[in-house]
């Protein structure tokens, strides 16, 4: 079987062509600023008519005022907004008739509610919703942090979630968040997508949905590609960048990030999209849900369909995707079920290409269309929640996650003799407990969670199961406790505390037999935050994670073992994480500074190689470590304008790394690897600078936001040779809304245009790879090496068509 990488070595070597235009960008970028500018204040208004004042107050569940929220009609008049003040007042002039009025509040659920306004005007008491309900309380005891916890987090809302989605993969909506990376094989948002956190790749990030585990036990991977339309589907995401708090699941190594289902909505309902865009792509979306009803129970679901033929060639994936809830509501106890079911055929597209095909054919992609896959995957949870007395709360859920299918690539590419077959089937299941009590200064809660997992791989030549090759079975049981408390020494003061206790197991099936291996991880935390001023505090904190490596890693990245791996060979990894920042929350501004120290041993770093089956390759370095600095800014200078700022500068190394060079002679014979020593490196694919900048303008229910992104230079490998790096580039795409009522008033239609790279450029990678070598010849050893780059899509249009029913 070829080594996937050797695909390549026919090719020419060049030189990284890729030169900076980020000042050209910025040119063109200030052009087309002016020229929004130019259309916002073009836009045509409605001839003025008689108006009638509307009063009214802004209150949370507790019936206290609420300011800084944001009050708008959808009509486009003068006097359609307002932002209430500091007793949650607020006032607008509209004209008499029966209105729907929209209430946005960053800490709070949107509401929208109808009045009917009369000639004398109406006064209105408007009250929200907080984002955490009861039943999404579990998250937050159990994986989430509070607003008080001193960890590094953002949360994302659902009105944020839909200000930024178009159907496309979840990596690429998360990237506007701060100190995130992300590219996707087919070089659209499509096809597989993957995400990097403090340039530590997803395998290593713990990702959960309701505090049930995504990501697969044996190699902590997960694969969004194989369930489309995710972000539809939830409620609200929150990022932990560090260690974080104790999760279950994959250890939260670089970080975390929890998904939360929608809580039962307050009134049945539901909407429709259709998207249409480049590349011939087609998504359709239907959601419903049915309110509480008189039972207590509730239920809903969404269906989605996807298509697309990808920016490279035969890069195209078509999903189908299913998710359902449903639930019911007592006095004191509630039950909830959710699931999905995705299944998804994609071409394959995982190769990245050198620059001098890039050169000659942008969308070139070195797999034929008979490499594909088909896959699918299942998820399932069902959560029970019970309050005791007056402070306490009980949850417990059982939860299964399944993923089966298979991906097929040529044995020889050039004879293409045998189309090899690789198929997966893999399923665990677990449960979790989470006890928890609070009071006026001291909260605390347990918990505990268990997980079995057991996963199949086979190789067969094509779809004939007489031809099968081999098959084995990796084992994996899990378990875990921990304690979390909150202390607050005052009014000011809150102290925190986090302690995990992990057991981990094992063992491997096959031709031949490796037996077992275990660990056992015990990881503190501590962290204390002090409210400086009513809109001002700061945060300090420390922990450690350990994690155990992955099955590819224990089997230098075999499918199936050849020779007897010493299942122990791969050390465990840590991390000792130093968090400190600053929190400035006012009606206009919302700003998180911090600094971070991540002091890593024994990590388990990528190589900047694929496997045989084109996935990453890693190995243990000594001492490395990431430092930086990250801001996070969101702000509201007035009721139609905002903007949003998030900033990474960091300094990263890895202190030695030793790099296995292939040898060819003069002939160009493979004579063998050799070693070769580096010190004080950059890890491969850690951009020391990560910038977003964004700024939208809203009126009634037209809107228009641009958004800027820069992404400074980055190794493709561990050596820090100059020709082997991923080019700087600086992105701009541009998002604009239209309400349609005035047209059509039935289901609230709207019209959603995204341009993505306004630009047009065609210098960004989102990642990639590379392969050194030396030629050896009578006139001594010449070190030569090709980058390989994932392309990102030129500029391309999707526009979406809403309803709401």
């Amino acid at each position: 079987m070829v080594h996937s990488r050797h695909r390549t070595h026919s090719q020419m070597p060049r030189r990284c062509l890729c030169a900076s235009r980020s000042g050209a960008l910025l040119a063109v970028a200030a052009m087309w600023t002016g020229l929004l500018f130019q259309v916002v204040f073009a836009l045509p208004v409605h001839a003025a008519q008689a108006t009638v004042e509307v009063r009214g107050v802004v209150v949370d569940p507790t019936g206290e005022p609420v300011a800084g929220a944001t009050v708008q009609s959808a009509l486009p008049v003068d006097g359609a907004w307002a932002t209430t003040d500091e007793d949650g007042r607020f006032a607008l002039h509209l004209p008499p008739g029966v209105l729907d009025l929209e209430v946005i509040h960053p800490e709070f659920k949107g509401v929208r509610a109808s009045a009917r306004i009369s000639v004398d005007g109406v006064e209105l008491e408007l009250r929200l919703e907080w984002i955490t309900t009861v039943e999404e309380s579990v998250a937050v005891v159990g994986i989430r942090a509070g607003d008080d916890v001193p960890v590094t987090k953002r949360n994302m809302t659902h009105q944020e979630i839909e200000m930024f989605s178009h159907g496309q993969d979840t990596p690429a909506l998360l990237q506007h968040t701060p100190s995130i990376t992300w590219y996707s094989d087919s070089g659209a948002g499509s096809n597989y997508s993957y995400l990097s956190l403090r340039g530590i790749q997803q395998s290593r990030i713990n990702i959960t949905l309701d505090g049930a585990p995504l990501n697969d036990p044996a190699d902590h991977a997960l694969f969004f590609n194989n369930f489309s339309d995710f972000t539809s589907a939830v409620d609200s995401i929150q990022i932990q960048r560090g260690v974080g708090t104790s999760s279950v699941g994959s250890p939260s190594y670089g970080g975390s990030i929890n998904f939360a289902s929608p809580a039962a909505a307050t009134r049945s309902g539901g909407d429709a999209r259709v998207t249409v865009g480049a590349y011939d792509t087609q998504r359709v979306s239907l959601g419903y849900e049915s309110g509480v009803l008189g039972s207590g129970f509730h239920l809903g679901g969404r269906f989605s369909y996807a298509n697309t033929d990808g920016y490279r060639d035969r890069s195209g994936s078509e999903h189908r995707t299913v998710f359902a809830n449903a639930g019911w509501r007592g006095e004191r106890d509630s039950l909830k079920l959710f699931a999905f079911f995705g299944k998804e055929r994609s071409q394959l597209s995982f190769l990245a290409v050198d620059p001098d095909t890039l050169s000659q054919n942008r969308r070139f992609n070195a797999l034929d269309s008979a490499e594909r896959d088909d896959f699918g995957q299942d998820f399932a949870q069902l959560k029970y929640t019970r309050v005791l007395g007056d402070d306490g709360l009980l949850t417990a859920s059982a939860y299964y996650n399944g993923a089966q299918g298979w991906f097929r690539i040529w044995d020889d590419p050039a004879a293409q003799s045998n189309l090899l077959q690789f198929g997966i089937d893999q399923q665990f299941y677990g449960s979790t407990i989470t006890l928890s009590k609070n009071s006026e200064r001291f909260s605390a809660s347990v918990g505990a969670h268990y997980n079995d997992f057991s996963g199949d791989h086979d190789l067969q030549i094509g779809d004939d199961a007489s031809t099968r090759l081999y098959v084995n079975t990796g084992f994996k049981q899990t378990a875990n406790v921990f304690g979390k408390i909150e202390y607050r020494l005052s009014d000011n003061w809150l102290l925190y505390g986090d302690l995990q206790l992990r057991y981990a197991d094992f063992s491997y099936e096959g031709d031949i037999d490796l037996g077992s291996v275990s660990w056992t991880f015990l990881d503190p935390k501590v962290g204390a935050r002090v409210h400086l001023a009513p809109s001002v505090s700061a945060y300090a904190s420390v922990g450690r994670a350990q994690r155990e490596p992955g099955r590819l890693d224990m089997l230098s990245g075999e499918d199936n073992a050849t020779v007897r791996h010493d299942l122990e060979a791969v050390r465990v990894e840590s991390v000792v994480d130093f968090e400190a920042g600053v929190n400035v929350n006012t009606r206009r501004w919302s700003v998180q500074a911090n600094v971070y120290a991540m002091e890593f041993r024994d990590e388990i770093a990528l190589t900047g190689e694929l496997s045989d089956i084109g996935l990453p390759l890693r190995r243990n370095v000594d001492t490395s470590y990431r430092r930086g600095i990250e801001l996070d800014l969101r702000w509201r200078p007035a009721p139609n304008w905002s903007a949003f700022h998030s900033l990474n500068i960091s300094s990263n190394r890895i202190r030695e790394w030793t790099q296995f060079i292939d040898v060819y002679d003069a002939d160009g014979a493979f004579v063998g690897s050799e070693p070769t020593v580096y010190v004080d490196v950059e890890p491969l694919l850690t951009p020391g600078l990560i910038a977003n900048l964004g700024i939208e303008w809203t009126r009634g229910e037209t809107s228009l936001m641009l958004v800027g992104r820069h992404v400074a230079e980055s190794q493709l490998d561990n050596t820090n040779v100059a020709s082997l790096r991923l080019p700087s580039y600086t992105n701009l795409d541009l998002r604009a809304s239209f309400g349609l009522e005035r047209w059509a008033a039935l289901h609230r239609p709207r019209l959603v245009l995204f341009v993505n790279n306004l630009v047009n450029s065609d210098n960004q990678f989102g990642s990639g790879y590379s392969y050194q070598f030396v030629t050896r010849g009578t006139g001594g050893d010449a070190l030569d090496g090709i980058p390989f780059y994932y392309p990102l899509a030129t500029r391309n249009v999707v526009v979406s068509l809403q309803f709401d029913f």
